[in-house]
């Protein structure tokens, strides 16, 4: 019997779990599902009950950033934002939403957990402090 746990959908360098794709494509309705990532997960996909376990603040409006040409926002913690050489970098979780017309959280697409990984792909970066590697994501 095949194992199908560890298959990988590739595009341009751009890898999704099937698992996010299977979990994506299952809801018919019912949950509302967000994509998450953090120095210490792999991207995701969690139901909106779950993001207050991975990023406390998730409610607060200031707290998240427009994805450039997208209804995607990326929401984050304000205060683990690190100013360094005039750019800005998450250092901590982040949540990415779609919003509807009324401004409501509805679920991601598949196109849009790949969107995320195109701009993670390109915005993603590895500080150094005291021999410590500090997975970011630059906001500039």
């Amino acid at each position: 019997m095949k194992n199908n746990a560890t298959c990988t959908i590739r595009s341009e360098e751009i890898t999704i779990d099937v698992r996010i794709c299977a979990a994506l494509a299952a809801n018919r309705g019912g949950e509302v599902y967000l994509a998450a990532i953090a120095p210490d997960m792999e991207l995701t996909v969690i139901t909106l009950d779950e993001a207050h376990d991975i990023l406390p603040c998730f409610d607060e409006d200031d707290a998240c950033l427009n994805l450039p040409n997208t209804s995607l926002l990326l929401c984050y913690n304000p205060a683990q934002v690190l100013k360094m050489g005039g750019k800005h970098y998450l250092t901590g979780p982040v949540i990415l939403v779609r919003t509807n017309m009324d401004g409501e959280v509805i679920s991601l697409t598949i196109d849009e957990v790949y969107l995320f990984q195109k701009y993670l792909a390109s915005h993603s970066i590895t500080l150094m402090a005291d021999d410590q590697k500090l997975p970011c994501i630059c906001i500039d």
